[in-house]
């Protein structure tokens, strides 16, 4: 007598076998930027969480200019870069398969939600705002309880009086001094769900295209309101103070906070008319990060008499490829990185003498977390950018 499986768990088995199939050959023929979106989405997915946050912060530490010399390495992936994705993928085909084939677990599932939504849903709407985007965020009242999901955004809730609002933040955000002491629930591409709901928010801050879209579509589904921040000017901060200070209820403190910021952004140098010096700035080696025209860089860099070589791409920190790098050709390339790393990104560099900020020994470190960051405080880092730049024109 031959020994069945269980309908169940032989179609379990089969379609896990499959869908690992699938993923490996997927993962296998995937661009490397492809494959950073592929995990940002993991991140936010509870049964991938950990090992796709793992895998983010390795490719934002990581040394060696991979993506500087796609000729060469495009081609090559580690055994952990392989085994760290099909893991990922194996374990949503896992969770996903199990919720499909077991009513418990599916209805366990759904019960868990059923709180937080019918909360959320029946959240009166009597008080609306609007956010940077044009946006309404729809409220019962000013917000008393508010979840920064940015360091930007958690700086500018400070300057609009709102910072004992703020009940929980992410990894990154510490200026003023008093945000360090706010509990940190995770990064932009993973959350701690179930604290996040423990804390009741009233609304929730995120800045636009920095935040991973899993998490967003998990604040959607939690029908938690969402207020969005996005800058393209320094002009653009003390706009975004004023909405802020209606957001929270602290509109004399915002106003008074708007007034000063406007006053240090009066003092900024002039954008420049014509700039010729063309720039790249450099965020991340690996994949190569850079800046977009949505990004306070962007607009140090024309105030500096330069022009960011990504400026038509509308969003704050694309991914973007050494073969556009090269084509593009900059003049200077500013490193933000520390000494150390920022000596290894030189060195990786030397071999493609085609590039001119290479061929002239214009490729300068410049390190300020005040203008990645892009709150107020990036008025005061301006200086040091233009300084740097400065050198690229001796």
């Amino acid at each position: 007598m031959s020994y069945m499986l269980p309908m169940s768990f032989e179609r379990l088995l089969v379609g896990l076998i499959v869908a690992l199939a699938a993923a490996y050959v997927a993962w296998s023929v995937m661009p490397q930027r492809w494959r950073l979106r592929v995990v940002t989405r993991l991140a936010a997915f509870p049964p991938t969480a950990a090992p796709a946050a793992r895998l983010l912060q390795r490719w934002r530490t990581a040394q060696g200019c991979a993506g500087c010399a796609p000729d060469r390495r495009s081609g090559e992936r580690s055994a952990a870069d392989r085994a760290t994705g099909l893991a990922m993928a194996a374990a949503s085909a896992l969770a996903t398969l199990f919720f499909a084939t077991t009513p418990g677990a599916a209805q366990a599932q759904a019960q868990a939600q059923t709180p937080a939504q019918s909360r959320a849903g029946a959240r009166p709407t009597a008080y609306a705002v609007v956010d940077d985007t044009g946006a309404r965020v729809p409220m019962a009242g000013p917000a008393r309880r508010i979840v920064s999901l940015s360091p930007g955004a958690t700086e500018l809730l400070f300057s609009a009086g709102a910072g004992d609002r703020i009940v929980a933040t992410i990894t990154g955000a510490d200026e003023p001094a008093a945000a360090r002491r706010i509990e940190r629930i995770g990064d932009a591409n993973a959350l701690v769900f179930p604290r996040l709901r423990e804390l009741k928010p009233d609304v929730v801050v995120v800045w636009k295209d920095l935040v991973a879209p899993g998490i967003l579509e998990s604040l959607a589904k939690m029908k938690l309101p969402v207020y969005t921040v996005t800058l393209r000017r320094f002009e653009d901060l003390p706009r975004s103070v004023r909405r802020l200070g209606v957001l929270a209820g602290t509109t004399a403190a915002a106003e008074k906070e708007a007034g000063v910021i406007e006053r240090k952004v009066a003092a900024l140098p002039p954008r420049a008319a014509a700039p010729k010096q063309r720039v790249y700035y450099m965020m991340l080696d690996s994949p190569l990060y850079t800046v977009g025209s949505r990004h306070l860089v962007d607009d140090a860099i024309l105030r500096c008499g330069g022009r960011n070589i990504f400026d038509d791409i509308d969003f704050p920190a694309p991914i973007v490829e050494f073969k556009d790098i090269r084509e593009r050709n900059p003049e200077v390339i500013v490193m933000t990185a520390p000494p150390v790393t920022a000596r290894g990104w030189r060195e990786r560099w030397q071999p493609f003498k085609e590039v001119a900020a290479v061929r002239d020994a214009r490729v300068f470190a410049f390190q300020d977390p005040r203008l990645d960051r892009m709150g107020p405080s990036a008025i005061g880092a301006v200086e040091g950018l233009c300084a740097t730049l400065a050198r690229g024109r001796r």
